[in-house]
């Protein structure tokens, strides 16, 4: 069985040490590395290439959100998970739109943090081949892609966290389009609990990432109804092969 390979950076060295015994014992993590300080960390990550990288916010280097964009910008992509004792609703925020890919509290069961690194890092490595599908030219992709490819083709940034949100309303608009009748009764209640977040805060965070759009003119000025339901019918619409010949 591959294990997933597994760098840690945190500030607090017993957190580290504890992680580390912990997360080694298991039979799907192998931690290639930890280290209290980012400069340290960022070299060996370069040379190790991790699968999964789990980080706090306190560093001695750097602010923790200057580091995390750093790891964005890290060619391979790795999962990205904020463990830290910054429990507040800004904190996280900050972290989804730099690109965090979960977040997690202090304290944390080592239980929920081996849970959440294997999970977290299927969905990474999943979506990884999918786009490298879309690359390759594939016929067929799945939902899925043909959803993100149309997400980036009308000019919405994926490192917000509204492109994700936006995403699983897409993905569950194919499957009941009627959904898209009372968003805040049916729609966004369903997209809070899988992403687990609120449903206001799945409305605002659509709503920033339709604003940032680089695509079309007009897709800036849409309600959040207005371009899922455009979005919508492009993917209805159009041969599923002909977005791969795109791509």
């Amino acid at each position: 069985m591959k294990k997933f390979r597994l760098y840690l950076i945190d500030i607090d060295r017993h957190f580290l040490e504890q992680a580390y015994r912990y997360l080694s014992s298991t039979q799907d993590v192998e931690v290639i590395g930890y280290a209290t300080d980012s400069a340290y960390a960022l070299k060996q990550i370069q040379q190790t290439g991790p699968d999964c990288i789990v980080l706090g916010l306190a560093q001695k280097s750097c602010y923790g959100l200057a580091l995390l964009r750093i790891l964005r910008a890290i060619p391979s992509q790795p999962a990205l998970i904020v463990c830290t004792s910054f429990s507040s609703d800004t904190a996280i925020q900050m972290c989804r739109d730099v690109g965090a890919d979960m977040f997690l509290f202090k304290p944390v069961p080592f239980e929920q943090l081996h849970a959440c690194i294997v999970d977290t890092t299927k969905t990474k490595l999943k979506s990884a081949r999918e786009q490298r599908a879309i690359e390759a030219g594939f016929s067929s992709p799945s939902p899925t892609v043909r959803i993100r490819h149309a997400l980036l083709c009308a000019g919405i940034t994926p490192r917000l966290f509204g492109f994700s949100c936006l995403a699983e309303a897409l993905y569950r608009l194919t499957l009941d389009e009627r959904l898209l009748r009372n968003l805040r009764r049916n729609l966004y209640p369903q997209i809070a609990q899988t992403l687990v977040t609120t449903p206001e805060n799945v409305e605002r965070n659509m709503r920033t990432a339709i604003r940032r759009a680089r695509g079309e003119s007009d897709i800036s000025s849409l309600s959040n109804r207005q371009f899922l339901g455009r979005m919508l019918r492009r993917l209805r619409e159009e041969p599923q092969d002909s977005q791969s010949d795109q791509a």
